[in-house]
């Protein structure tokens, strides 16, 4: 009997002990929704934002231009001056030379004694001299395929006493007709300058003459009638531009 008093005893005293614990809980819990937490006392976000650190000049990516070095093949080379005239305009080149119509085929040959008209391109300069041109063009047959071509195109100053160094070339530009051309014929020379009243100076010029051959043959196709333009350089500078008109008459080597 005191075994059994005894056990209840224990039993109430445990389940005293677990109604005590659980009525502080929830006067913890009761306390700490009522307390207010203060800003000092709240834990820091982790989402604060905090604020880049200056970056040094040393620091800084510094941005070191490349540079390109241009291929070996389109590297500008220097050709020395005062050597060989430059032929303009694909003059003396390789390239295909334009067949000249039927009309065109003999021997034409003239003379260019006076010009049309002259503009002067260089103030202060004395008068321009024009010295008589001759001109020459053989369209034959050449090779063993008989190919028709220029076989001789001549151009050069008359009085070889007066020019020297002469050198020339004359090339087919375009056919714009049945019987009609346009050749690009270049003379270059060198000549000594002549003062106001004709007087030699005793300067030597070096003169490059690039001319634009209108022709035509006539309709008896015994001459070949020109119109040219040409444009004048003096020591490699501008000097004039001229225009003058010509016949070449067909001469017996045609045979």
């Amino acid at each position: 009997m005191k075994r059994q008093v005894t056990g209840a005893v224990h039993d109430i005293a445990i389940i005293a002990t677990s109604a005590m614990l659980m009525l502080v809980a929830s006067a913890g819990v009761a306390l700490g929704a009522g307390v207010d937490i203060l800003p000092s006392q709240q834990q820091p976000s982790s989402q604060l934002l905090i604020p880049p650190l200056p970056t040094l000049p040393s620091q800084q990516e510094q941005t070191i231009p490349q540079r390109t070095l241009p291929p070996a093949s389109r590297q500008e080379q220097t050709i020395p001056q005062g050597t060989t005239p430059r032929l303009p305009m694909g003059l003396g080149s390789n390239t295909r030379e334009i067949p000249l119509p039927k009309v065109f085929r003999g021997c034409w040959s003239g003379s260019v004694p006076a010009v049309d008209s002259i503009q002067p391109l260089q103030e202060g300069e004395p008068p321009i001299i024009w010295l008589t041109k001759l001109y020459t063009l053989c369209y034959r047959q050449r090779g063993s395929n008989g190919k028709w071509q220029l076989t001789f195109a001549d151009s050069s100053v008359a009085d070889t006493s007066r020019a020297f160094d002469q050198r020339h070339a004359i090339k087919v530009k375009a056919v714009t007709g049945p019987n009609q051309a346009e050749l690009s014929a270049y003379l270059h020379f060198r000549a000594e300058s002549v003062g106001l009243y004709g007087i030699p100076t005793g300067n030597v010029n070096t003169l490059d003459e690039l001319a634009d051959l209108h022709c035509r043959i006539t309709r008896d196709r015994q001459a070949i009638e020109v119109e040219a333009s040409v444009f004048v350089e003096s020591n490699e500078q501008p000097y004039a531009e001229m225009t003058w008109h010509t016949r070449l008459e067909r001469t017996s080597e045609s045979d």
